[in-house]
């Protein structure tokens, strides 16, 4: 991937993680995260360890970003942009389900 597409990757991270946290929280609080706090919010252990291995833990910054370079790898045709919660969602739904 070029250095454009990354930065736009970079940049479209942090909506997915504000759109992740909002479903975690109450409609009150969902209206105080944004794209500007939500790095204090996110659980500060990255990683996993299971299984005398490390993990990356699910909706770090780096997990998010390695789903989003999957998806579009996958889908070359579509923008950085369009993918949503939704898409990363069900990208590692479909891991699960051929992975058990």
């Amino acid at each position: 991937m070029n250095r454009k597409t990354i930065k736009r990757i970079n940049k479209q991270t942090g909506f997915i993680l504000v759109d992740w946290l909002k479903t975690l929280v109450s409609e009150e609080e969902a209206k105080g995260i944004n794209i500007y706090n939500y790095k204090t919010l996110l659980p500060e252990q990255t990683h996993v360890y299971l299984r005398n291995k490390f993990f990356l833990s699910v909706f770090c910054e780096r997990w998010v970003r390695k789903k989003l370079k999957q998806l579009k790898r996958k889908h070359p045709q579509r923008n950085v942009e369009d993918f949503t919660l939704a898409d990363v969602s069900r990208l590692t739904k479909t891991w699960q389900t051929i992975n058990r």
